[in-house]
């Protein structure tokens, strides 16, 4: 059988030290039936060089600096290939991973197949979200409930191209927009539930901003729950889940010391759903103090328990 073309996307901003392993990691992929695109976003340092050394074994651009969103929608654009990979300039593929995800997209008849990966550094306390498993429900629900990595998924080409690829005013959680919207529009999501990229985790980058991470979510949730809702789509268990990242986010907000965000999520969250979020939010003795003290004073509590631990 001949084996649909995947196009691996990767966006690259000053990323002279590790963007060569990236795209090293997508060519040494054992599935054959491979295109490697760079879209290189303005780097002022020696990415260009490092592209330039690949010669015709990768296809790339450079071009003024506009965000990592705006130059995978150029690369989706570029792409000539019915399957579509992305890859983050400092991550990498294991070489089995295409061969893995294309034979299960392919059995399963799924629209898109995503897989754990892990993170560099084994200690990292975030590693173990990028191994949380897909029951096979309600995809919405599943992303609402965790981020699933950009590196994660081997998309269908025109599944993107229907939803409008990335939204590039975002300066971060674009995944989770992207995968929310996905879901929305009612794609089968399936996962392999192994192991089949690498995250590095890089100080300093957008995403480990975790308060401009939340800010974005409020921005996020909303278009998506009112398209659900204008198609009487929006079932209890979805609104209770929009409900539930915000109110889960508000708590986030507290311990960070944003008092006023966190009210604002707090209502926006009862906006979504009568019980605020709060019964997915709050767990075990958790709810008993919120009750009791309200989410201020639980925070201080809870944090107080963490650092005895």
């Amino acid at each position: 059988m001949t084996q649909p073309l995947t196009s691996i996307i990767i966006p690259c901003y000053n990323s002279e030290a590790f963007v060569g392993e990236a795209i090293e990691s997508a060519l040494g992929q054992s599935y054959s039936a491979v295109e490697v695109i760079v879209i290189d976003d303005g780097s002022t340092d020696g990415s260009v060089g490092v592209l330039e050394s690949f010669g015709d074994r990768i296809r790339w651009e450079t071009g003024p600096n506009r965000g990592a969103c705006a130059a995978r929608n150029r690369g989706i654009a570029m792409a000539k290939g019915e399957l579509i990979q992305f890859l983050d300039a400092d991550d990498l593929l294991h070489p089995e991973k295409l061969e893995r995800q294309v034979a299960e997209l392919e059995r399963s008849g799924a629209d898109m197949v995503c897989c754990f990966g892990q993170c560099d550094d084994p200690t990292n306390t975030m590693d173990g979200m990028y191994r949380r498993r897909y029951d096979g429900g309600d995809a919405v629900r599943f992303v609402l409930r965790g981020v699933l990595q950009t590196s994660a998924p081997l998309h269908r080409r025109e599944n993107l191209e229907a939803v409008g690829g990335f939204r590039e005013d975002l300066p971060c959680s674009q995944e989770r927009d992207l995968h929310l919207r996905l879901a929305c529009a009612g794609l089968r999501f399936h996962q392999l539930p192994t192991v089949l990229y690498t995250v590095r985790r890089m100080a300093g980058s957008v995403s480990s901003d975790s308060v401009k991470v939340l800010d974005q979510h409020v921005k996020i949730l909303w278009p998506a729950y009112e398209r659900l809702r204008e198609r009487g789509e929006l079932s209890d268990e979805r609104a209770r889940a929009f409900a539930g990242l915000l109110a889960s986010d508000a708590r986030a907000y507290l311990r960070q010391g944003h008092a006023d965000r966190a009210a604002k999520y707090f209502a926006e969250a009862r906006k979504m759903h009568p019980d605020g979020g709060l019964s997915a939010a709050y767990q075990g003795p958790a709810r008993w103090l919120r009750r009791m003290l309200g989410p201020r004073a639980t925070e201080r509590l809870v944090g107080m328990k963490r650092r005895m631990v």
